[in-house]
């Protein structure tokens, strides 16, 4: 019996369902993503799509590069791209290089959504991690009742819970049925291939006029201001008080021993854009030593991707308006908020005694069962791609204001960008 289950159906029998049996072409790729050209409702279009089949994180050094190959293509033809995401997210077992290729390829999403090409995420079984960043990245999304979406998967969230919450119960909070409820951009289908296929026909045919400028940006913050919970919102007012992100002339400074959150996300955005909206602040500096995405149920049950995505567009919008935004990581950073951020900044600059990581160490534990040793030199933090220069030792770091002071000399220092190796 033919498999009709979009969920449960391979990479072959949902490319057939969407094209429906019209001429598509398989693109040349260097990974073990699929990359396919054809017509959709008389409209060409690309499709970008994670192999189904595949186990933990899809996306490694080769996914990325392939994964930007194909967003320039379709700026330069002008084709709406399909998304066909089933993944875990990064590839974690290969180590921080691909954090630097996760960073690089998030930064070319971000360009391409600025630059108004249309994108529709078309998820199947589940999409975490990066996954769902990129899935929320794009102007709408596609689920089924089976569908999980998250930052973090269901162990890493069961085991951040203090009660015994069954692994059921907080599958519930990150299904489809849950993400299509919170958003003007989401739509829950049948899990069925027909269903699936009808839905992407409808976004294809239909006029896109994908636009994100300040005016939305604003508007979806309001949305997504509003989405918190009680306890975020008391959280949000905590962060009001100096908890959270702090803006200081032309520094943003997120020092702090917890993780970030939703709330942060908003935060950091409402400060970045309240010093940059007079047009007078040409360069902004945000100062970093965090570590990592919150893992909370009730950061995820709101959607945490959609904040931290949100985050990297204003900031990139800001970017794009003719701000010079500097990340400056000037202790520990992990996850989301690090893809997040160095993304959307003009350049990223590591400190002395700095580390990034792919995520905690808790988090790696709950996903690969043991520790992963993360460990570079300056070096090879630029040669990643995970940092565009690193402070040489013996500079001194001001975790107050985020300032690298020669000394004796007491004044930043002006540090030139090292040229990385690799070009993504």
């Amino acid at each position: 019996m033919e498999q009709k289950i979009y969920s449960r159906a391979e990479l072959s029998q949902r490319l057939a369902a969407l094209f429906k049996g019209d001429a598509l072409r398989y693109l040349a790729t260097n990974s073990d993503l699929c990359l396919v050209e054809g017509h959709i409702a008389n409209r060409k279009v690309l499709v970008i799509a994670t192999e189904p089949a595949a186990a933990l994180g899809t996306f490694g050094v080769a996914e990325c590069v392939d994964f930007k190959w194909a967003l320039l293509r379709a700026r330069a033809t002008g084709a709406p791209v399909l998304l066909l995401m089933d993944s875990a997210g990064t590839r974690l077992t290969a180590g921080l290089p691909v954090q630097g290729a996760i960073r690089a390829l998030m930064r070319e999403v971000l360009d391409a959504r600025l630059a108004e090409v249309p994108m529709l995420a078309v998820i199947g079984r589940y999409a975490f991690g990066s996954a769902s960043m990129l899935s929320f990245s794009a102007d709408a999304r596609l689920y089924s009742e089976n569908t999980q979406l998250a930052m973090s998967g269901p162990r890493v969230l069961q085991a951040a819970l203090a009660d015994d919450a069954s692994r059921d119960t907080v599958s519930s909070r990150i299904n489809g049925i849950s993400r299509a409820a919170v958003g003007n951009a989401e739509q829950l289908i049948a899990d069925d291939l027909d269903a699936y296929a009808e839905a992407v026909r409808a976004w294809v045919a239909k006029p896109i006029t994908p636009c994100v400028t300040r005016e939305a940006l604003l508007l979806e913050r309001r949305h997504l201001s509003q989405r918190l919970s009680a306890g975020a919102q008391d959280a949000r007012r905590a962060l009001g008080n100096g908890e959270g992100p702090v803006l200081d002339g032309d520094t943003l400074r997120c020092v702090m021993d917890r993780s970030f959150g939703a709330a942060d996300a908003i935060m950091l955005a409402e400060l970045a854009e309240s010093a940059c909206s007079n047009g007078t602040m040409k360069t902004l500096t945000i100062v970093m030593d965090c570590p990592g995405h919150s893992t909370s149920l009730q950061d995820e049950e709101i959607i945490l991707s959609q904040y931290l995505v949100h985050l990297a567009l204003s900031l990139r919008h800001l970017v794009r308006e003719g701000v010079s935004i500097r990340l400056r990581v000037t202790g520990t950073l992990s996850g989301g908020i690090y893809i997040g951020l160095a993304a959307a900044a003009s350049s990223t600059e590591l400190a002395p005694g700095a580390t990034i990581r792919t995520l905690p160490v808790s988090s790696l534990v709950n996903i690969l069962g043991s520790e992963m040793q993360e460990t570079a030199n300056r070096a090879s933090y630029v040669e990643w791609g995970l940092v565009d220069s690193a402070l040489p030792p013996g500079h001194v770091v001001d975790m107050d204001s985020g300032l690298v002071c020669i000394p004796g000399q007491g004044r930043e220092l002006q540090v030139s960008s090292f040229v990385s190796k690799r070009s993504w």
